[in-house]
């Protein structure tokens, strides 16, 4: 700590003299006859008090050049081949830092795309396999993120992660057992999208819950490759270009109380189908071919396996399990009868082949100007119809 007498550099600024007093954390610093009031911790102690040369001696003027290059101010410039000379070479056997590589970003980049999967250890043994929990970040943005659960029988949220990701990037978060799965009945997940170096649009910061459906852990069929694994896996949406997913609600109890019989006057399987669908999706607004009748639209994927249409199988015969998976191949023919061109993947799976004969024998009944064919066997075996609305 520099005291009265102390002669001192200015941190800062070019200058500095002798400190002739000192108030709290204010130094004043006599330059030329001419105090200047400095902080503390702005100085540097070039000469302490007492050291002084002899009244007689030549007046030292504190030299920045030497001070800036580590000489004594009697010492000659070094020249710049002696500067190049004695310069710190890198150690070569230690590791160098690397420049960052610069963020390659993608079109559709600037719409976030956020999804949560679950990626089983052994897929052939759900029921004592691991599994592990990966952020994918499809987006042009770095994420700070937090990843939180809860059980049913916590009153408050537990973090499991926090941290965060470059764009176009994914992050294993943790592994889970099956003795966690209770754990994590209800997961949460909240951050800010930024970009660095760079000007960008600003995005509303994420904040979004679900509860998961543990039984899903158990099915072979709810694991299946998609578009960032190619391995099976169980994903949650979480942001959908740049939309939060809002999962749709089932009421179980009242889907079990029709099924039980209460409502004995109407086919079961068909007051299911209309009011109970998991795989409507977000409510969003589907384009319409009169309003670009040359853009491409969106390929539409329909998952028949009645564990994707239903949460409960309590009370259901074969028959109204079929009539559920025709139904659904009926409203989406239905919703999209308009729409020129439209693909449509129905997924029924190999099985004995019967869901497949069912689904073609409707198509080919009461939409018989649709194209039917096998959908594309890498992606979905021989397990998918695709159909193209004409």
């Amino acid at each position: 700590m520099a005291k009265i007498g102390d002669t001192v550099r200015f941190l800062n600024s070019i200058g500095g003299g002798r400190i002739t007093r000192i108030e709290g954390q204010i130094a004043y610093v006599d330059e030329d006859g001419f105090e200047t009031p400095v902080l503390l911790k702005e100085v540097v102690v070039v000469m302490p008090a007492g050291h002084e040369r002899a009244a007689n001696a030549p007046k030292v003027m504190f030299d920045q050049k030497a001070f800036d290059e580590g000489r004594k101010p009697s010492e000659p410039s070094k020249s710049k081949a002696e500067k190049a000379a004695t310069a710190k070479t890198p150690d070569p056997e230690l590791p160098q830092p690397q420049p960052a590589l610069p963020v390659e970003e993608t079109t559709h980049g600037e719409k976030p795309n956020l999804v949560l999967a679950f990626e089983p250890g052994d897929v052939k043994h759900l029921d004592k396999t691991r599994f592990s929990a990966v952020l994918v970040n499809d987006s042009n943005y770095y994420l700070d993120f937090t990843f939180l659960r809860r059980s049913a029988e916590e009153r408050g949220w537990t973090v499991v992660y926090s941290g965060n990701v470059a764009p176009n990037e994914l992050i294993d978060l943790v592994g889970i057992t099956h003795e966690d799965l209770p754990k994590y009945e209800k997961i949460a997940f909240q951050c800010i999208l930024y970009k660095k170096d760079k000007i960008f649009t600003l995005q509303p910061p994420v904040s979004v819950s679900r509860k998961l459906d543990l039984t899903k852990f158990h099915k072979y069929h709810c694991f299946r490759p998609g578009l960032y694994f190619d391995t099976p896996v169980l994903e949650v949406p979480l942001v959908n270009d740049g939309v939060v997913s809002k999962p749709l609600e089932v009421n179980v109890v009242e889907m079990q109380e029709a099924m039980a019989g209460k409502k004995p006057d109407k086919d079961v399987a068909s007051e299911l189908s209309k009011k109970y669908r998991v795989d409507k999706g977000s409510k969003r607004r589907e384009p319409n071919p009169a309003d670009n009748p040359h853009k491409v639209l969106p390929l539409i994927e329909v998952d028949l396996h009645i564990g994707e249409l239903t949460d409960s199988l309590t009370g259901m015969e074969p028959k109204d399990m079929l009539e559920m998976q025709l139904s659904a191949v009926r409203r989406h023919m239905r919703d999209n009868q308009q729409r020129i061109g439209q693909k449509i993947v129905f997924i029924h799976g190999k099985g004995e082949g019967v869901l497949r004969k069912a689904v073609l024998d409707l198509l080919k009944k009461e939409y018989p100007k649709a194209e039917l064919q096998d959908a594309s066997f890498r992606e979905y075996g021989f397990g998918a119809t695709l159909v193209t609305i004409h």
